[in-house]
This record gives C-alpha cells, structure tokens and sequence, in this order.
C-alpha cells in the first residue's frame, strides 16, 4: 500500500508533484451489509486501513496495488497509555462498469 502525498501548488503557483510512499497497511474490507446500505447499486468499494504511519493525517489518497482510493474523513489515532498504538481510516473507490 502506498500514500499519496504532495500535490497542490506552491507560493508562486508551480506545481508540487505527487510522491506515492510505501507504508505497511492491515486493509480490512467492509462489511457487504453495511457497504450496500452505503450505495445501493453496489458499485462502491470500502475498505477500513489499520496503520501505524501518521503520514496518514495529511493525505487524501492512497493507493492498494494500482488502484486509487479516496479517504473517507480524518485519519483516526488510537492510543494506548497516552501513545498513539496506530490509526484507522475508511478509504473508499467507485467501480466503474
């Protein structure tokens, strides 16, 4: 799996390019339950990303092999004992037909 960070332009309007970074990521698919109540055609794919990255936070992308999922809200932190353990975040792609 891979963030993808950068983007955007800088102070003078030149463009900043994408930098794709590998991260290791537990990806855990979404229920068909909760997915289909999501968008009834069934043409959204869901995934929930485990991750220990806090690169995470200031992304909007990421890609899971060459596939580009969009993320679904704010990265959340879980702590353990005042530490962030990792965080988790749904990231989400329209199938095409």
């Amino acid at each position: 799996m891979k963030l993808r960070t950068g983007g955007g332009k800088n102070a003078n309007g030149d463009p900043i390019p994408t930098v794709d970074v590998p991260v290791r990521a537990s990806v855990i698919p979404v229920s068909g339950d909760t997915q289909y109540s999501r968008d009834a055609s069934g043409r959204t794919v869901v995934y929930r990303l485990v991750l220990t990255d806090a690169r995470v936070e200031s992304v909007t992308k990421v890609l899971i092999g060459t596939q580009v999922f969009t993320l679904e809200g704010a990265a959340m932190p879980y702590k353990v004992n005042g530490r962030t353990h990792h965080y988790e975040v749904q990231v989400s792609r329209t199938v095409t037909a």
